[in-house]
């Protein structure tokens, strides 16, 4: 993901492959598993859901995000990495939305088990580091892309929570969606960019999230 939000600057991870692992007792059963072993595996998971305009608050695309929580701790999750080893407990996995509603309805859908996962904002999640998160995508179920859904920083935060692993959850459509609304940032000549393009970042993201 580097080449999404660093793509003028370089970054260079402090751990390489192999330094840090996430697998799971319990072995896949259903597809959200499945999605979630490609996470612990590849560091990252896309569940994809219909393609369809929703409400902000999509109740499904709000149930998935619980549940990915939350089959993540059924299944004995454990993490292994330069700090040490231990379980996946409910203070190691957060839940990131673009809105306080939005993380209100994923809250008020976690299992009792799952109580402690933290759920909020890029705002508030910032400067935060957890093993797994889940990510509800900011465009997804959306008819347009506003500057605020689009804004690469906002993305970059949800995105870079984890230590181990995170799973996107998003309706099918979104690069249909961005390139109805193409990038409109102004280019000014011989002005060094300090950060992407969000709709550029976008693009990449979910590109990198197609291919694994």
């Amino acid at each position: 993901m580097a080449a999404a939000f660093y793509p003028f600057t370089g970054f260079r991870s402090g751990t390489g492959p192999g330094d840090r692992t996430l697998h799971f007792e319990r072995p896949a059963e259903t597809a959200l598993d499945q999605v979630l072993d490609t996470a612990a595996k590849t560091g990252w998971g896309l569940h994809e859901l219909p393609a369809r305009f929703t409400v902000r608050t999509d109740a499904e695309a709000a149930a998935a995000c619980a549940q990915l929580a939350a089959r993540a701790l059924a299944r004995g999750g454990v993490a292994e990495s330069e700090a040490g080893r231990g379980a996946l407990s409910p203070a190691r996995i957060a839940i990131g939305a673009a809105h306080r509603d939005q993380a209100a309805a994923i809250r008020a859908l976690l299992p009792p088990e799952a109580a402690g996962i933290t759920v909020d904002t890029a705002n508030r999640l910032q400067g935060r580091e957890y093993d797994l998160t889940v990510v509800l995508h900011p465009l997804s179920g959306r008819r347009d892309a506003t500057a605020f859904h689009l804004e690469s920083g906002r993305l970059c935060v949800l995105t870079s929570r984890h230590r181990h692993a995170c799973v996107v959850v998003a309706r099918s459509g979104i690069p249909e969606l961005l390139d109805a609304h193409p990038s409109t940032e102004p280019v000014h000549l011989n002005v060094p960019v300090k950060f992407p393009d969000g709709w550029e970042a976008n693009q990449s993201m979910l590109a990198h999230l197609y291919r694994t």
